[in-house]
């Protein structure tokens, strides 16, 4: 068969798929495809126009078809010359500021605490002095440490007890 436009021969194959026109004169373009990639491999393919699969790879991270690695913002070391110049100065809030219940006056309120209200209740009295600024993190931290160890470790009592019954 031949193309209806100029008389060329048509492939066998474009007149199964239902052309009449070569390829020469078609005005159909080529399909195109973008990359989809759900997870870190594994990717499918999405078929869109030649257009719609520039614009899609333009905007995607791991867009392909692109001929040139992706322009991203370099990172360049300065000189100390040129960092003096630019260098912002930020003042935070000096550490003087803030103050503090020392390490051994919390330690000490703790554990009294702990003898009156127990394992519990001290724990939460810990966090409201912490959310409360009386105590910063670190010092919450190792007093709580200090607390489970001696909610974990049996009393004296308890070992005398434990141990008149095996016998």
């Amino acid at each position: 068969m031949n193309c209806s436009r100029c008389d060329i021969v048509v492939p066998r194959g474009r007149i199964d798929m239902g052309y009449t026109i070569c390829t020469e004169c078609s005005t159909e373009e080529k399909v195109s495809c973008h990359t989809i990639y759900p997870h870190k491999t594994g990717g499918y393919i999405q078929v869109v126009t030649k257009e719609q699969s520039d614009n899609l790879n333009r905007l995607d991270r791991r867009g392909t078809g692109s001929k040139s690695a992706k322009h991203y913002k370099s990172i360049i070391k300065k000189k100390s010359e040129d960092l003096n110049k630019t260098v912002k100065v930020v003042r935070y809030r000096t550490s003087s500021s803030i103050t503090y219940t020392t390490y051994d006056t919390a330690l000490k309120q703790v554990l009294d605490y702990y003898d009156e209200w127990g394992y519990e209740s001290t724990l939460q009295q810990l966090r409201k002095m912490n959310s409360s600024g009386d105590i910063p993190l670190v010092t919450r931290v190792k007093i709580q440490d200090v607390i489970t160890d001696k909610y974990l470790t049996p009393s004296p009592r308890t070992l005398i007890r434990k141990f008149n019954k095996q016998i």
